[in-house]
């Protein structure tokens, strides 16, 4: 039988009117709203949740929370416990699922793994996996900045030394960036410093550790950026 992932994170929350900056996760996000609604907006397209929707973010998948007053129960799950199971499920890895799915089976299922229900977690994958989607990668010109960003995120990076690995003037790179990954190189350093900041979050207590060992400057350049992205101040 497969064994909850310890490190999920289980969450229940209300927003109300809370937007949340482009950014992207390391994790799979699973989340079924249960009143309200709100606009999620992606690379290519702009989705409406409402009441019983069941809404996926895929790993490094940049997007953007828009107004709306909204319900939600979630699911925060690593990467590799997700593969894990879809490979004994389907033999498949790196899955990217539809972002928004209605059925009532999906959302049954999500809610007996939340109250965990360790049954639940195989069924609610294997539907799962019927509601994939194509995944659109990052032009190949881009290969090599983006190796160095996601290798030395928490150092110094300037948008010169960056452009010089694509061999690529400082404002074609930084246009050729941003129409791909939809995000300006600064941005997508600050939310893979941002990602790293919640996985250190989980070991160490002190934010000011926490904020220069991520790449901050200081604990209150942390928070604000913190907050600029994601509506809230980071919390133990």
């Amino acid at each position: 039988m497969i064994k909850f992932d310890k490190t999920a994170a289980y969450i229940e929350d209300i927003h109300n009117n809370t937007e949340f900056k482009p950014h992207f996760h390391q994790t799979y996000s699973f989340a079924l709203i249960t009143n309200g609604s709100c606009i999620v907006e992606f690379k290519n397209k702009t989705l409406n949740y409402e009441k019983n929707d069941f809404r996926i973010i895929n790993p490094n998948e940049i997007h953007l929370v828009k107004s709306g007053i909204w319900e939600y129960k979630s699911i925060v799950l690593e990467k590799d416990f997700v593969n894990q199971i879809t490979f004994e499920i389907a033999s498949a890895k790196d899955l990217n699922f539809q972002n928004k799915i209605t059925s009532n089976e999906i959302n049954t299922l999500f809610c007996k793994m939340y109250n965990k229900n360790e049954e639940a977690v195989y069924f609610f994958f294997e539907k799962l996996i019927s509601y994939t989607q194509e995944i659109e990668l990052p032009d190949i010109k881009l290969k090599r900045s983006i190796q160095l960003i996601d290798e030395n995120f928490t150092q110094k990076l300037d948008l010169q030394t960056l452009a010089e690995s694509e061999s690529l003037s400082k404002y074609h790179f930084l246009r050729l960036f941003k129409n791909q990954l939809g995000l300006t190189p600064h941005q997508y350093i600050i939310v893979k410093r941002l990602n790293y900041a919640l996985e250190l979050m989980k070991k160490e207590n002190s934010l000011s550790i926490v904020a220069v060992s991520a790449g901050f400057s200081d604990q209150s350049h942390f928070i604000k950026e913190f907050k600029k992205v994601f509506g809230f101040t980071p919390k133990h």
